[in-house]
């Protein structure tokens, strides 16, 4: 049980990593795109929205499967190390900084979209909620990768440690 919540929480923390990276990058290239071809900043953003709603409705599905496994593993775990409290934190940074894009951001910008081709306050208003969209989409990217990091650093409990030095010790004075 504990290794599939671990490949879960792991798969999940692939998709809000790679997801938002993967989004971005076609994202930019998408808009770059569209102007080298005469497409104002606003059409270009208007052609790009499906995308960013998409990505954000699959990172809220990954977060709350996030939440889901290291809820378990928490649970499961007796004494947690510091490394595991650390990433803990991060996941939770990341299952937020996804919230806040997803529920806070993505629902006005799709609500905006129609009228920002025509409506310049509508444009304005799209503008700013896409600068914050950057920062929650960058948190979320960074605070996966920290706990994937984290993880790979070792994710063992304290007596599976002290377990994983004895059979250490003991395989180097058998030889």
């Amino acid at each position: 049980m504990e290794k599939l919540v671990r490949i879960i929480k792991q798969v999940a923390l692939a998709l809000l990593f790679g997801g938002p990276a993967t989004t971005t990058f076609i994202a930019v290239s998408q808009v770059k795109a569209g102007q080298a071809q005469g497409l104002t900043a606003a059409e270009a953003a208007f052609a790009n929205a499906p995308l960013f709603i998409l990505a954000g409705k699959a990172a809220l599905a990954a977060a709350f499967i996030l939440l889901i496994a290291e809820a378990i593993d928490f649970a499961v775990v007796k004494k947690p190390t510091k490394l595991m409290l650390a990433r803990y934190g991060a996941s939770i940074l990341c299952i937020v900084a996804t919230i806040v894009f997803a529920v806070g951001i993505v629902p006005p910008m799709e609500e905006l979209l129609p009228k920002i081709k025509t409506d310049e306050a509508a444009h304005a208003e799209f503008k700013k909620l896409h600068e914050i969209s950057r920062a929650a989409f960058g948190l979320t990217i960074l605070f996966a990768l920290m706990s994937i990091s984290l993880s790979a650093l070792g994710d063992k409990t304290e007596a599976e440690q002290v377990k994983s030095l004895a059979q250490a010790k003991q395989a180097l004075g058998s030889e």
